[in-house]
């Protein structure tokens, strides 16, 4: 059979990364596929360390921003690549009510607490294994919160396997388990850039979302609860569409969040797995990022935030919408709209979900 046509199986593979400042060592597991997918994850907060696809011409490039060591990951505070929770996402004043009792929970970011508090998920050492068989490779991170970390009632179990195939696709499977009924909203929380991670900022990035609706925020950053079609407005991404024709814009949402932070809801045929919930294209490249979640909606996020002070990957100085983030997420959907409830993880009701990222490359002319 003549070379070309061999098709290997997946590999996984691990390495050191380094020192904690507690002591503990971290490790860097890398998954490779026969098809120029490569993704290294540590299992310091299960992090997506590095990505290198192919583009159109088959050249290789590392398509996520990252840091080249484990102390810049320890003070990143911007959480690249990160597994985010126990709660993705901003809980005003910190207060959490759960059966009519009040939790006065850690506040880490001004009046709220952000994406879990302090040392969340994505500051844990999980515990790692991995699996290997013909068809793909998986890691399988492991991590126990206590009762009352950062203020949360429950003992949670948590459980993230990445597995990686020769179909070019990394699924992110996500389980939870609790001892007494808690919240959990789970995300990852990758800033790719299709061009490559050190490339610039995303204008000519095209994304197409499944989704007829978004929830208008406030100049707080929180939903109003209101629910607004995506018709006629800056966040209509029904089709494929430039994320730099309105980024800088004067549209009021666009304003409060210095790019684009909402929400979406996302269409029912996307949550029962019959197609996409996103996906991204970067003509120059070809690089094409098609991203199914069973999750009701998801948050589009520009890197709104990163400012120039922090040093990544090959000493790149990473700036304002240098990438774009897909979070899907528990949150929200059409009933609830931005209610908390909709996160309530019961002892007899585990927690699942499943991410799948697909990875191609496409002529500009085929993109639509």
């Amino acid at each position: 059979m003549p070379t070309e046509h061999l098709t290997h199986s997946p590999t996984i593979t691990q390495a050191n990364f380094g020192c904690l400042k507690n002591g503990e060592s971290a490790q860097l597991f890398t998954l490779k596929n026969s098809h120029g997918v490569t993704v290294k994850i540590s299992n310091y907060g299960g992090i997506i360390v590095a990505l290198e696809t192919l583009d159109k011409q088959g050249d290789s490039a590392d398509i996520v921003l990252g840091y080249n060591n484990i102390e810049s990951y320890e003070d990143d505070p911007y959480y690249l690549g990160a597994i985010i929770g126990r709660y993705a996402g901003r809980i005003d004043q910190g207060l959490l009510t759960i059966h009519h009792k009040t939790y006065q929970l850690d506040l880490n970011n001004l009046d709220n607490q952000l994406h879990g508090g302090f040392q969340a998920l994505n500051k844990q050492l999980w515990l790692a294994t991995t699996k290997s068989n013909a068809e793909n490779v998986s890691l399988i991170l492991h991590h126990t919160s206590p009762d009352g970390d950062n203020g949360f009632p429950g003992t949670v179990d948590f459980k993230v396997i990445y597995s990686l195939n020769n179909q070019n696709e990394l699924t992110v499977e996500y389980f939870a388990r609790t001892d007494k009924t808690t919240v959990v909203n789970l995300t990852q929380h990758s800033y790719f850039n299709l061009a490559g991670h050190s490339a610039g900022n995303i204008y000519q990035h095209q994304v197409q979302l499944n989704a007829e609706h978004f929830l208008p925020m406030n100049e707080r950053i929180y939903p109003t609860g209101e629910v607004r079609r995506v018709e006629n407005s800056a966040h209509d991404f029904s089709r494929l569409s430039a994320l730099g024709k309105a980024i800088n814009s004067s549209e009021q949402q666009i304003e409060i969040a210095k790019g684009y932070d909402n929400y979406w809801l996302i269409n029912s045929n996307a949550i029962n797995g019959e197609t996409f919930a996103a996906r991204a294209f970067e003509p120059e490249s070809g690089r094409r990022l098609t991203m199914y979640s069973d999750q009701p909606c998801l948050i589009l996020y520009t890197a709104n935030y990163i400012d120039g002070s922090q040093t990544g990957k090959q000493g790149c100085v990473y700036q304002q919408h240098s990438a774009f983030c897909f979070e899907p997420q528990r949150l929200a959907n059409m009933k609830t709209a931005a209610d908390i409830k909709n996160t309530i993880l019961r002892p007899e009701q585990p927690f699942y979900s499943r991410t799948r990222f697909v990875f191609d490359t496409l002529e500009i002319n085929k993109a639509s």
